[in-house]
């Protein structure tokens, strides 16, 4: 498919990102919709609250959370080169909480956020802005859980290959999650 949308999108992710991440070339082989609001989205977040390394670690932990290996193995790669150190990223894919305590706040609000579906009680609300995790932090990684939740399905029925740029951090990983061998089994471990 090819759309002047589609076209839009691919040179926003050249300029974005150095490339055309495989995940938006899978969406753009049949709608530049979806790229178009991922892109724009991803730019809107990088002009957050949330400095690069915090938005990683809320990223990890939501990929982790989708047993998404292409956005596991991205966002390892742009949680390194924000920053995070590797036994950090490890910890995140494997589920365990980071030492840091800021990033331990944000990490259990993003788990907070989908174990509740966002009906976070007042009590949790106030928990996390004791911590410093603000309203606007806190509606900073909705909107990263709603992202992350969008790419995740799709690479769940797209299942790109891991970028080129990308194969030296998967092999790297000690935690990231491998894809089942069928749907019943994706459902099953999901749950």
């Amino acid at each position: 498919m090819s759309s002047s949308l589609t076209d839009d999108v691919r040179q926003s992710a050249q300029t974005a990102y150095g490339g055309v991440p495989n995940f938006l070339d899978a969406m753009n082989a049949h709608t530049g919709v979806p790229g178009a609001v991922y892109v724009a989205a991803d730019e809107a977040l990088m002009d957050g609250l949330l400095s690069p390394a915090e938005q990683q670690a809320v990223l990890l932990t939501i990929s982790a959370h989708h047993d998404s290996r292409y956005d596991s193995v991205a966002h390892a790669r742009l949680a390194m080169d924000a920053g995070l150190s590797p036994t950090v990223v490890n910890r995140l894919l494997a589920g365990k909480l980071p030492e840091d305590e800021r990033l331990r706040a944000l990490v259990e609000a993003t788990r907070q956020t989908y174990d509740e579906r966002g009906w976070l009680d007042p009590e949790i609300v106030q928990n996390l802005e004791d911590r410093g995790v603000g309203r606007g932090e806190l509606y900073e990684i909705f909107a990263l859980y709603g992202m992350k939740t969008f790419s995740s399905f799709v690479n769940h029925i797209a299942d790109p290959e891991i970028d080129p740029s990308l194969k030296s951090t998967e092999d790297a990983l000690d935690n990231v999650p491998e894809k089942p061998s069928t749907l019943e089994m994706r459902r099953l471990v999901i749950g």
